[in-house]
Order: structure tokens, then sequence, then C-alpha cells
């Protein structure tokens, strides 16, 4: 085996009111099971799940999941919960995440992993474009137990401290991948995101595969063969949301030029978002059959890998109508990649643009749709 998952469900649930997190509803399901799901719908699936708890226990087992209490006594927090897990686990790895994340990137333990794989790297944490680390959504090797037995027995008990102290490394993902859930304010905002979503169960054993539906045909050919307009004069309003992501790589000199801002055409990065924020607005004018769809919010982020030599790009389109905004995101994705070259092409013609493609959608009479795998 080389790779199990702990959820940290241990805590005292402090800003929840004393309650069991785990177990806090959000839009009829504990969060706990939204993490579970997140879980299950990863490009790169872990071999065993386990649930750290110490309240609830037998809530907390009908999931399916070895549950595990903290070895130290007085709630010392996460690091108590990934020593258990690190003692209850044989395999190689151990991937941690709190029990309230909904929203988990589908390739997230696929990044952590490859990050982690390389050199002497011991913990892998995620980052957002922000800025923001997220300590509790990371991955670690099973060496580091005597580093964090020896933490706990001194009573250092903050997270990051410690990861800070071993070969750390960061790997980034998209700014709204993992939302605070702190406070019933919080779960409020989080449910109205999931509004008019019709979300698939999903299995909780780690060895399952989600299976897409099959198609159930071309929507855009009537009966003759011939192309038309879809007609959605009969669905129903609902909250959609699309998520794009592509890349475009070049020479490290332009690399540099994009990100020092010395480029003599200015803020590269800053013209490719007004770009894709514009196209995604005309996107029925440029795609013969789609409709035109009343945007309510679309965000354009950028990373920049210096390794690979590029920059990645993920567009979020959302709105409240009768149809997904899939070609809004895939629009305003493209017309981004393409302002970049555009912008560059005097110094680079050999960049390359590639791994376009649909992340996720939500909303509608189809429900929740996530990309199973890694192009």
């Amino acid at each position: 085996m080389i790779l199990d998952a702990v959820i940290l469900a241990g805590g005292e649930g402090r800003r929840m009111g004393g309650r069991d997190k785990g177990l806090v509803e959000l839009s009829g399901k504990p969060l706990v099971e939204w993490s579970l799901e997140a879980l299950s719908r990863q490009t790169r699936l872990v071999d065993h799940i386990l649930i750290s708890a110490n309240r609830n226990l037998p809530d907390y087992a009908r999931f399916g999941s070895p549950v595990l209490r903290d070895v130290y006594p007085g709630h010392p927090g996460p690091l108590a919960g990934i020593h258990s897990a690190l003692l209850a686990s044989p395999s190689q790895y151990l991937l941690v995440l709190p029990c309230d994340v909904p929203f988990l990137p589908a390739d997230l333990v696929e990044k952590l992993l490859a990050q982690l794989e390389q050199g002497e790297t011991e913990v892998v944490v995620a980052r957002t474009p922000d800025g923001q680390i997220h300590p509790t959504i990371c991955m670690l090797r099973h060496e580091v137990l005597a580093s964090l037995m020896d933490r706990l027995s001194r009573q250092e008990l903050k997270l990051s401290a410690w990861q800070e102290s071993l070969k750390q490394q960061y790997v980034d993902f998209p700014e709204l991948a993992f939302p605070n859930l702190n406070t019933q304010d919080d779960l409020a905002v989080c449910a109205a995101r999931l509004s008019g979503v019709d979300t698939i169960p999903m299995p909780y054993r780690a060895t399952d595969q989600t299976q897409e539906a099959p198609a159930s045909g071309l929507t855009h050919f009537n009966a003759n063969g011939e192309a038309h307009m879809v007609d959605v004069g009969s669905k129903v309003d609902s909250h959609r949301v699309a998520r794009a992501v592509g890349e475009i790589r070049m020479l490290p000199t332009t690399l540099h030029l994009i990100e020092t801002g010395s480029h003599k055409k200015g803020d590269v990065l800053g013209v490719a978002r007004i770009a894709a924020i514009m196209a995604s607005k005309r996107t029925a004018d440029l795609i013969p059959l789609c409709h035109p769809v009343p945007l309510t919010s679309v965000s354009v982020d950028f990373i920049i890998d210096r390794a690979g030599s590029l920059v990645r790009c993920e567009v979020t389109a959302e709105t409240v109508g009768r149809t997904g905004v899939e070609m809004e995101a895939l629009t305003a994705l493209n017309i981004a990649l393409l302002t970049i070259y555009d912008m560059c092409k005097a110094v680079d013609r050999g960049m390359i643009m590639s791994q376009i493609r649909l992340l996720e959608k939500q909303g509608g009479k189809s429900g929740h749709w996530q990309a199973s795998h890694i192009i």
C-alpha cells in the first residue's frame, strides 16, 4: 500500500458552539460525508480512508471507515489526529484532510502525491493563489512520525510550525477550492453555493470508481439531422457553475518577463484576465448554437509554474438560468491563453497551449459532474 487518507473530525468545535463539526449538516448531509464523497471523486484514489474522531464514534463508524481516537488526552488538536492515523496506517504516504471540504479539486491527491515523490520532500501543503496556506490539507511521509511524537511530547501543538520544521513544499490550487466552514454563517454561504445542484450520491469506499452516465444523444440535431438550437423553455432556473482549466508553455525567459512585469507590452496576465471576461460575455456570438447566458460571475485565476515553464489558467463561470455555462468558461479560458500568446509572440513564437478541458460543472437536471481523468 502506498497512500492512505485521514479525515480530521476530532476537534472540540469551539467556533461551532461546541458541536461535533464533522456531524454538522450542510444541505442535509453531515460535513464528514461531503469530505468522503469528495475523496471518492479524486482522479487518484487512496487505498484506505480513516476518520479521526473523539466523540460520537458510532455515528462516524456508520460511514464504513475505521474511526480512530486520539492517543494523547486533552484534545491536543490536529497533530494528535495525524499521530493516530500514522500509527494505524502502514502506507508510505498519508493524505490529511479536514472534515469540511465539500469542493476538493478532482486532482488534489494526484498533485500532492506528485510533489511529495520529488526529492527529499517530507510534507506537501495546499496553497491558494491568494497566498493562503491550508495546513490541514496536506500529504506527508510516514517517516515524519518520530518528529511528530517529539512535538506532541513537548506540547508544541501548532500544525503549521511542525510542517515548517520539515522539508516542506507547496502545491497551488484554485482560490475557491477550500472555503472556510467555521461558523453558521459560513455554512449558509456554502449552502447557497450548492443550491440548485442535485449532487449524485457517491460511494464511500476508496476502491470504487465513479462512472459517468452514457450520453443519450446529440441534442443539437433534430430528427432530420439538421442543426438547431435546443429549446430550454421548459427548464427551470438553477444556480449553474462551470470550471475550465488549461495552460500555455513557453521559454523560461518569456515566463520571467510575465512574472516580473517587465514585458514591454505591460501586464500580460492582467490584460489576459480582462480579455477572458469580455470573451465569456460574447460566447453566444462565437458559438452558433449557444444560448445567450446572463452571467452572474466570471473569475480568472493564473498560476505561474516555474518548474514547468508555463502559466496555468482556471476560469470559473456562474449564472442562475436554464442552461449551463460550460462554453462560457471554455471560451474565456481559450481567449486568456490566446491573449498571452499574442502579447508574447514577438519574443516566443513557439509557445504551446494544451491541457484545455472542462474540470467541473454544477447545476441543472444533470447535477454535478467532475472530470474523472487527467489528460
